[in-house]
């Protein structure tokens, strides 16, 4: 499934992530917590601390690698072209603009 890859201290990139809980914390490399954008169907995916701080959430530190999905209906979805753009200008910066 299309998403973004955001790795601690790099630009966000556009690749084929996980589909499953499963395939995402093995990914993350523990429990899965979700970030929801407030007006924008997607979804940041994200393991617990104890890692390098990555991105800036509504003035909460996230650590390690996170995972960006589309979201709709409750389900994960692949990102479209326009989505991803915009998403990808969205998570560039340190700080992630909700």
């Amino acid at each position: 499934m299309k998403g973004i890859l955001i790795e601690p201290g790099k630009g966000p990139v556009i690749t084929t992530l996980p589909d499953t809980l499963q395939g995402i914390e093995a990914w993350l490399g523990g429990h899965a917590d979700q970030k929801y954008f407030s007006r924008t169907p997607a979804i940041l995916m994200h393991s617990a601390a104890g890692r390098e701080p990555n991105r800036i959430w509504r003035g909460e530190v996230l650590c390690g690698t996170l995972l960006c999905y589309g979201w709709r209906g409750g389900r994960l979805q692949p990102l479209n072209k326009a989505l991803q753009a915009e998403l990808l200008d969205r998570l560039k910066d340190t700080e992630v603009r909700v």
